[in-house]
Formats: structure tokens, C-alpha cells, sequence
């Protein structure tokens, strides 16, 4: 079950972000699969979905409650040491927030894939 049309603007800004990071697999490639992002980085391989949200979001939890078919479907994706899933999600605001979906839990990290240290606000 999908909510609406798929983000297309939103997945358009997350490709530049995520061409910062590393090398990009293009989207018509990906025209079925569950996430809308492969990014190639020196230390891993990220699946990336793109979501767009009507508000800030304050804690990992909420994530799980909006977009739990998302996160379930990145959970497929098997967990190692060179493989990322994470969820972007881009506010009214035009700010990112960035989520790493772990086999256990949700926690939310930078842009360039590092997680946040204790307290550490990202700026908008």
C-alpha cells in the first residue's frame, strides 16, 4: 500500500545529497525495488528511501510509527558491515533529517552518515 505519489522532488534534492557522499545508482534502475536510492561510499553500500513529512521530527520513535511498511521493507535488505538503510525524510521547511534503520532500532544520523553524539542538534 502506497500513501500518495512518490516524492519526486524530494528524491531529486536527496540525489544531490547523497552525491556529496559517493556514487549514486540511477533511479529507473531501481523502478521497483523499496528504496529509492543505492549510494556507493568508500566504506559502505547505502539503501536509501526518501520520504517527504508535514512536520519536524523530534525522536526515532515517531519514524517508526509513520513509515513502519518503509522500515520493515529496508529491514529485508540483510544488515552487515559494509550495508546502510536509512530513511530521509524532507520537512515543509526544506530540512533533512536522516534515520539508519538498524535490525533493533532507529537512530538518527548526520548526512554524511555519522550518528549524531549525545545532545547534538543538526542544524536546518
Amino acid at each position: 500500500m502506497t500513501r500518495g505519489p512518490q516524492p519526486l522532488m524530494a528524491i531529486r534534492g536527496a540525489q544531490e545529497i547523497a552525491c556529496r557522499r559517493g556514487v549514486v545508482l540511477d533511479k529507473p534502475v531501481l523502478q521497483r525495488s523499496h528504496y529509492d536510492l543505492i549510494l556507493f561510499t568508500a566504506a559502505c553500500t547505502v539503501f536509501v528511501r526518501v520520504k517527504r513529512i508535514r512536520s519536524h521530527i523530534s525522536n526515532p520513535q515517531e519514524i517508526a510509527r509513520m513509515f513502519s511498511e518503509e522500515i520493515l521493507q529496508l529491514r529485508r535488505i540483510p544488515n552487515t558491515a559494509v550495508v546502510s538503510r536509512e530513511i530521509w525524510v524532507l520537512s515543509p521547511w526544506k530540512t533533512w533529517q536522516y534515520f539508519q534503520i538498524l535490525d533493533d532500532r532507529i537512530v538518527e544520523v548526520r548526512c554524511d552518515g555519522e550518528p549524531l553524539s549525545q545532545g547534538e542538534k543538526v542544524p536546518g
